[in-house]
């Protein structure tokens, strides 16, 4: 098994990867921090929420041109990006226990593979940014992973999150304890009775 992304394909640069895993990072505490089951948030809706946040914002990536590497083959469905050219999905699993069902390509992401097959070995590898924590918890561990069609892993590499955003609150912080305030003093104006007879004769 290989251990960086790049040996295989070039265009997969550690600082490109790294930017992307940082986004998501960041994406996923500023959902985490917002969910509130008191309100009826569930594991599902947070999930969703996440999901959506995170594809929403690599779409906005794409949109303002800042990393000129980065595009989405797929918007829809199996949400599809590529860095550089290179079909790259992201999901929240233990790395080993990937869903059949992910290791499908969208119809476009196979098509792209398909473009690097004469110039590449590995070019119909199935490349995923992978967070790996409990779903309730701020990101712990975040891998690039490149599986091939019987998904075997072809590529491991874990994703130094030592710069990650830290996150204000967790899902499961429980409610500030109430505090006992004083009621305030309430003061009288003392008015004397030459000002209170004028007020009364207006």
């Amino acid at each position: 098994m290989h251990d960086e992304p790049w040996q295989l394909a070039p265009q997969l640069k550690k600082e490109y990867i790294q930017q992307l895993a940082q986004l998501l990072v960041q994406v996923r505490g500023e959902v985490i921090d917002r969910h509130e089951p008191e309100l009826g948030d569930t594991r599902l809706s947070l999930g969703m929420r996440a999901y959506e946040c995170c594809r929403s914002r690599i779409t906005f990536k794409d949109d303002d041109g800042d990393w000129p590497w980065l595009s989405i083959i797929t918007n829809d469905g199996r949400f599809t990006f590529a860095i550089d050219g290179v079909p790259v999905r992201f999901s929240r699993n233990d790395p080993k226990n990937l869903p059949d069902r992910k290791i499908i390509p969208s119809q476009e992401g196979y098509e792209q593979m398909c473009m690097f097959e004469h110039v590449n070995d590995y070019a119909h590898i199935r490349w995923f940014l992978i967070i790996d924590t409990p779903y309730d918890t701020p990101v712990e561990h975040a891998y690039f992973v490149g599986y091939n069609e019987l998904k075997e892993i072809i590529c491991k590499w874990e994703i130094p999150l030592s710069d990650q955003v830290p996150v204000m609150s967790d899902v499961n912080k429980g409610k500030p304890q109430a505090v006992k305030v004083p009621p305030a003093k309430a003061k009288l104006k003392l008015v004397s009775k030459k000002e209170d007879k004028n007020e009364n004769d207006k």
